[in-house]
This record gives structure tokens, C-alpha cells and sequence, in this order.
């Protein structure tokens, strides 16, 4: 009877992501020896990779089997109790946990959210060997985006990575900006493993409605990236660079501000984490600082703006998610109104029956009694601020 390795969603997702080839060089689960080379280093086969890539389950079952495991025995992957892949056991090995978890996060401070869920996801025993798994949106993805390729004909490609939470005017200036500049634009939409309030269904559906009505449809396309564990530390960029490489972009576009970008000034110059990164042959492009300025009365660059920083409205995430959180629909500076509408019809479901009688004795009507969709009122209300001769 074969043996079973338990392993959850995000390590099958993971190993998928290696097994389509998007982490090259890395393209295989590394032996001790490979690992402990690259924990050293950080490099494999001449190019950056910050940690090695192991394959290590938590649970007891799961260390049992390791520790009695045979070279070329024959392991089944289970994931969520059905059959996901097959592995075939080259070597088995201890790790040390808290020098994984630190390679990862920088940090290994239980107070740190992902440090704390990547212990009890992290077994003591390492496996490597020949591996398939079953899974098969990252497949359909690559096959998607190099039809995209194929029929523009694109040479320049430029990659853009979003959490959308939430998904605001900044967004929509750098995806436009990169428009002009490159073949084909590939946003993709971080998909998380952990829960939230807001959905990534719904975040999905916000950046699609954006591109499907504002973008012309032929230039951009959208790809949901598995954001396990591995992009979760200070890494991320790195690891951002190498997916979007290989998937065939030829430049990742950042935000000044992201997080995770390791900006720093070095002999008068500004730099960051992207200029260590060696081997990865992709442009990486670090977009300047947007703010709504109320003098300008519009979207502009720090660098362009003469006008002072007490004329500046940021673009604060954690601040906007905050009023949708309290049911408030953000300014249209902020967030465009059919966006907020989206988001907020999502995160208060309850409110239907309510908000739609005072859509009807709020809303201009023709007199006759329309299907009501809860995103119809919140972008009727959103009209109703706008209106300004009584203001």
C-alpha cells in the first residue's frame, strides 16, 4: 500500500508554482545539500533565490512517514482528503525551523502574523525527489497570457502585482501609465490563503469590472497569482520578479511605497532590494509617489507637484478598507464609485431589503419598478454627494 504525505492548499499550490516552471532555476525540491548551499548564499545556479525551496508538512503522521521513508519509495500527496500527486522519495532530511522561518520573514517574532502560521504549517523533515501534482489554474494562466503574447505579438511586457484591497485611483494611474509604455500589461492579483473580510472573489471582480470597462480589453489581461507562504517575508519582490520573468514579462512595475522594497539611498543614489537582485533578466521599474493634490485638482507625482504636502491627499489602503469597513463610501478622488459600490454591496449583503426602499424614494425613476441591485444605490448615492449647486 502506498504511503501518504498530507501537505494543505498552499504547499500544493507552491509546488505547482515550481512544477509549471515559474520559480526557474529552481525547478526542483532541494536536496540537504542544495538547501543548505542556498541558505548560505542565497543564490542558485547564478541567479538570487533568497531561501531553498523544501517541502516540509507539519503533523505527526506526516514526520512518522518521513523518518522511516526509503530512497525510491513511492509517497501519494493528499491534500483536503483527495488524491493530489505523487512523489518519489530521493532524501529525506532534518531542517531547522527557526532558521527557515527567518530566511523568509527576516524574523522569527512570534507577534510577527505570518511567522506564527508558518511554524504550525512547518514539519522537522524535509523531502526531496520527482514530484507531479494536480492542479491546474497556474497551467490554464500560462496558456492564457501566451495566446495574449502570441496574438499582439507583444515584445514588451510589463507585470503588475495587487493585492486590490482595495483596488483605488493609484491603481488605476499606474496600470494607465504602463499602458502607454509597453505591448501588453499582466496584473496579477495577489490571491491570499489567509481569510478576510473582503473576499478575493470580490476583489477579483472589482479589477475585472475596471478592465473589462475602462482598459482597452486586447492590452491587458489578468492572472490570479497563488500568494502562499514563500511571498509572505521580506523576499517578496525578488520572488515577484522571478514569477513575472518567468511567465514572459520583460518588466515589473513597483510602487515607491511597496512594501517590502528595501529602499535606500547608497552613494547619493536611490536604491532598493530590486538593484541586489542578480540573474533575472527583467526591468524592474519603481514608479514615483501619487497623491491628490487639491490645488492641481487631480492625480500627481510628488516629483511634478509644486505645491506643498498639506495640499496632498494619500492614498492610505488600511484607511479607505476602513471606511468600507464601516459602511462609508469613500470620496471619488479615492475610490471610482462603481468600485466602492461593488465592495461595499459585498461586505454588507444584509443591508438589501433595507437600502432598497430608500433607493426608491431617493433615486430618480421613470415610475416603473426595476430589479434592484444594491450596487445601484450606493452609486446613486455617490451621484447625490456630487451634486453641487446647493453646495
Amino acid at each position: 500500500m502506498t504511503k501518504k504525505l498530507y501537505i494543505d492548499q498552499e504547499a500544493l499550490a507552491t509546488l505547482s508554482l515550481l512544477k509549471e516552471g515559474l520559480l526557474k532555476p529552481v525547478d526542483k525540491l532541494m536536496n540537504e545539500k542544495e538547501s543548505l548551499e542556498v541558505n548560505q548564499t542565497k543564490m542558485y545556479k547564478g541567479t538570487t533565490f533568497p531561501f531553498s525551496f523544501v517541502l516540509a508538512p507539519s503533523g505527526k503522521k506526516n514526520e512518522i512517514i518521513l523518518k522511516n521513508l526509503q530512497k525510491g519509495e513511492k509517497l501519494t500527496l493528499v491534500c483536503d482528503d483527495t488524491i493530489c500527486g505523487h512523489l518519489i522519495c530521493d532524501e529525506v532530511f532534518k531542517i531547522d525551523k527557526d532558521e527557515r522561518v527567518k530566511l523568509i520573514y527576516g524574523t522569527n517574532n512570534p507577534l510577527h502574523p505570518g511567522v506564527v502560521n508558518t511554524y504550525k504549517r512547518l514539519g522537522n523533515y524535509a523531502i526531496c525527489g520527482e514530484f507531479d501534482v494536480l492542479f491546474d489554474d497556474i497551467k490554464e494562466h500560462k496558456i492564457e497570457l501566451n495566446k495574449a503574447i502570441n496574438n499582439l505579438e507583444a515584445k514588451s511586457i510589463s507585470a503588475i502585482m495587487l493585492s486590490g484591497k482595495p483596488f483605488h485611483r493609484i491603481h488605476e494611474r499606474l496600470i494607465r501609465t504602463a499602458l502607454v509604455k509597453n505591448d501588453l500589461i499582466v496584473i496579477f492579483l495577489l490571491k491570499p490563503y489567509t481569510d478576510d473580510e473582503l473576499s478575493y472573489k470580490t476583489r477579483y471582480n472589482v479589477v475585472k469590472y475596471f478592465c473589462d470597462n475602462f482598459l482597452p480589453k486586447d492590452k491587458v489581461i489578468l492572472i490570479p497569482l497563488e500568494n502562499t507562504y514563500i511571498f509572505g517575508g521580506f523576499n517578496e519582490i525578488i520572488l515577484n520578479a522571478i514569477v513575472a520573468h518567468n511567465y514572459g514579462c520583460t518588466q515589473l512595475i513597483l510602487g515607491k511605497e511597496k512594501a517590502g522594497i528595501g529602499a535606500f539611498y547608497q552613494d547619493k543614489c536611490f536604491s532598493s532590494i530590486a538593484d541586489t537582485i542578480m540573474g533575472i533578466d527583467i526591468d524592474i521599474e519603481i514608479m514615483s509617489n501619487f497623491v491628490y493634490c487639491d490645488k492641481c485638482s487631480t492625480l500627481v507625482s510628488t516629483n511634478a507637484c509644486p505645491h506643498g504636502s498639506h495640499h496632498h491627499i494619500h492614498y492610505h489602503s488600511e484607511s479607505i478598507m476602513e471606511l468600507f469597513y464601516l459602511g462609508i463610501i469613500p470620496p471619488a478622488i479615492l475610490v471610482r464609485k462603481e468600485i466602492s459600490s461593488i465592495i461595499l454591496s459585498d461586505l454588507f449583503p444584509q443591508r438589501t431589503e433595507k437600502l432598497a426602499k430608500i433607493h426608491q424614494q431617493l433615486s430618480l425613476n421613470s415610475g416603473l419598478l426595476d430589479d434592484f441591485e444594491t450596487t445601484d444605490f450606493y452609486e446613486n448615492l455617490m451621484n447625490l454627494y456630487q451634486t453641487s449647486s446647493l453646495t
